[in-house]
């Protein structure tokens, strides 16, 4: 839409104000710079380029999708009913995109071929659905003079145009995401899993959230298992976390953190970005997560913390310290307490069945109640002295102080991950 309104503005139409409140433009404001699109659209169409016989070829029909117009049913005026349509259909959107004869790419940029990194179109969370599974690609060049030419390719062509971009980056996640649309032998799901959610997030990042709430149904399709549309749209973050557990089955939940480094200070997250992709570390580059990354206003994250894709409740991530109920049997040092104990324990009650087989009710009672009470006292007393030694405990730095302050108790430097450290 930012592209589409530089292009306008710049040829003469005024694109209309920014509304106060929500989204950047109101529905009729984005259908009116749409149309301007569709114009520019057609007279590029209307003026073949090198290499585009077919627009020599003026005496014929298409039919074009557009965002604006086809999302949302044109009879409707109620921005909340709108809004509603456009939500469900969104989670549809690859595909709308799949099935598309040829799927048209422009930006604001002169010259752009839109396979750089740097291209605006190529960083929006809507690209991937649009263009993964594009069988041709018209790529809509804009010229100095202002003209706009099309230039058609294949969507093979295409993505391994992205490829070599990715390539020369060193951005091996998205070479991986395209490595599978091109040839999807060449790279796994688990490797294409990841890639393609650490991008989606990456470009979320970069369009400073606006989009955030769509995260989860801009990959809805292009996972081997799809959510339901209902399902979706309860939050960026919630929906990414449902798809991925709807595709745990394709990927080792294990490897999710593995290669996440600390987070800022700034962040409540107990994981920071992933290591940067590097020359030897790109074969570990795919089994990152995605970036655990804070939205810069509360209003984008509906109040929700930081993406977790591992969620403490599976790795057992727990706020504080917890005793160890089972101490008396989880611990060598209490082997002969715990021998003893059990001896007693046992003793007690086959005495007690003893005096219950000869008639002597009550003492029986009493004996049993007394060696099972006594064994339970010391359960108790024993779970206060030891903590438990399973999961993994989340150290605030208001209680525990920052890492100089762990380092100074530990005695020992800690190696933050995916930071270069001097030998």
């Amino acid at each position: 839409m930012q592209s589409a309104v530089q292009l306008a503005a710049e040829s003469g139409f005024h694109p209309p104000v920014l509304s106060p409140e929500g989204r950047q433009y109101t529905i009729a404001d984005r259908q009116s710079i749409s149309k301007y699109f569709l114009m520019l659209y057609c007279s590029a169409a209307r003026h073949p380029a090198d290499g585009n016989p077919e627009g020599a070829n003026r005496d014929r029909t298409e039919y074009v999708w557009l965002d604006e117009f086809c999302l949302s049913h044109p009879e409707s005026t109620s921005e909340s009913e709108i809004e509603s349509q456009r939500s469900t259909e969104l989670g549809r959107l690859a595909n709308i995109f799949r099935n598309a004869t040829q799927v048209a790419v422009f930006c604001d940029r002169p010259g752009c071929r839109h396979t750089d990194l740097d291209c605006p179109w190529g960083n929006r969370i809507w690209t991937i659905p649009e263009i993964l599974h594009a069988e041709r690609v018209l790529r809509m060049t804009r010229e100095s003079t202002h003209a706009t030419r099309i230039y058609p390719t294949s969507g093979r062509a295409f993505r391994e145009e992205i490829q070599k971009s990715a390539a020369k980056l060193n951005q091996w996640h998205l070479y991986a995401i395209y490595q599978h649309s091109v040839n999807s032998g060449g790279v796994s799901w688990q490797t294409a899993i990841h890639s393609l959610v650490v991008e989606a997030i990456r470009r979320d990042e970069a369009g400073n959230f606006d989009d955030h709430k769509y995260l989860g149904k801009a990959l809805n399709g292009l996972l081997p298992r799809r959510a339901h549309v209902d399902d979706l749209g309860h939050g960026g973050w919630n929906d990414l976390a449902w798809l991925l557990e709807l595709n745990q089955g394709f990927y080792n939940a294990a490897s999710l953190a593995a290669l996440c480094s600390l987070p800022d200070k700034s962040s409540v997250s107990w994981l920071g970005k992933p290591i940067n992709p590097m020359p030897g570390n790109e074969r570990l580059e795919p089994i990152v997560t995605a970036l655990p990354v804070s939205p810069p206003n509360a209003n984008s994250s509906a109040g929700c913390p930081p993406l977790m894709i591992i969620g403490g409740e599976m790795i057992g991530l727990r706020p504080r310290l917890r005793r160890d109920w089972a101490g008396l049997y989880n611990n060598p040092d209490m082997i002969r307490a715990r021998v003893i104990a059990g001896g007693t324990l046992a003793l007690g009650v086959l005495l007690s069945f003893v005096l219950l087989v000869t008639g002597q009710i009550f003492p029986a009672i009493g004996i049993f109640f007394s060696v099972t009470v006594g064994h339970v006292l010391l359960e108790l007393v024993v779970s206060t002295m030891f903590l438990e030694r399973k999961g993994w405990i989340f150290l605030p730095d208001a209680e525990w102080g920052d890492l100089n302050t762990i380092e100074q108790l530990l005695g020992q430097e800690l190696k933050p991950w995916g930071m270069n450290v001097k030998s």
